[in-house]
């Protein structure tokens, strides 16, 4: 996949910021301080690298109604579109490879994205509770 991404301009993007792209399209938004923690930046370093996909209209910016220090981030349409564009040329890339595959080689490989599709809503649902967990005990 890195070839078919590579010879596009519109894919001229670092790695973290890919990886803050998917993450954002994950969450419905996150704070600054709260990306800086996941992909183990500093929060300057991250509020650097957002403010080049602020630019590049991926990311969205917006104050927290709560706390006016405090800024949301959230993907853009653009930037939804980016990661649609994305998925689509991913999955392109994986059909051709599969086509020289074995019919026992795709099925080995259907079952192992199975796999990975329950382990993903495990971590969902881990992320979901671990949200609600801590929004309870906040309140508390």
């Amino acid at each position: 996949m890195p070839e078919a991404i590579a010879g596009s301009s519109d894919f001229d993007i670092s790695a973290i910021q890919f990886a803050t792209l998917f993450l954002l399209a994950g969450e419905k938004e996150l704070t600054i301080k709260r990306i800086a923690e996941m992909i183990g930046r500093s929060v300057s370093a991250t509020s650097r690298m957002l403010d080049q996909l602020v630019i590049r209209g991926l990311v969205s910016r917006t104050e927290d109604t709560q706390d006016r220090r405090t800024k949301r981030v959230s993907l853009s349409e653009n930037g939804q579109a980016f990661i649609q564009k994305l998925e689509q040329k991913r999955a392109e890339a994986q059909i051709a490879v599969m086509a020289y595959l074995s019919p026992e080689e795709c099925a080995i490989i259907e079952q192992a994205m199975q796999l990975l599709a329950l382990a993903a809503r495990r971590h969902a649902d881990s992320h979901a509770k671990s949200k609600i967990s801590s929004t309870n005990s906040v309140e508390e």
